[in-house]
């Protein structure tokens, strides 16, 4: 009979430990190769940028570097269980604003689908723009 109380209680201590135990969520691997389309409306008129991001991703820090038609400029971020934040520091590579550049901020999940939703902002472009991913 001690045997069995002994196991009793065991395994009731064992599972006091894993309900109490937090759960932590495994960060998805956002290395790779990326594109992102972030698009704005403003005025009346809709501003698109869409940059390829080439990610490293070290635990849950990211590094790297994304081109778009217009910019280039190295990229840093964090992930957060299947969420992202990534900025890009972005340099103009247009002829008429060569040099000029900012930072977009890219945020958002990565859902089920493969695709990531969520927001960018940009130093260069007022307002909050739709983002959307996908990992090529």
């Amino acid at each position: 009979m001690r045997t069995l109380t002994t196991f009793r209680s065991t395994a009731v201590a064992a599972l006091a430990l894993f309900v109490a135990s937090p759960i932590v969520a495994e960060a998805a691997s956002f290395a790779g190769t990326w594109t992102f389309t972030g698009t704005f409306v403003q005025n009346g008129g809709t501003y698109v940028t869409a940059p390829v991001c080439v990610l490293r991703q070290t635990g849950n820090a990211l590094a790297g570097s994304c081109k778009g038609p217009n910019a280039i400029g190295s990229a840093n971020g964090l992930v957060n269980g299947r969420a992202i934040t990534l900025q890009w520091h972005a340099i103009s590579t247009n002829p008429a604003t060569r040099g000029q550049g900012g930072v977009a901020t890219l945020r958002g999940t990565w859902g089920a689908d493969g695709v990531v939703r969520g927001t960018i902002v940009s130093t260069s472009t007022p307002g909050t723009g739709v983002l959307t991913g996908q990992k090529m």
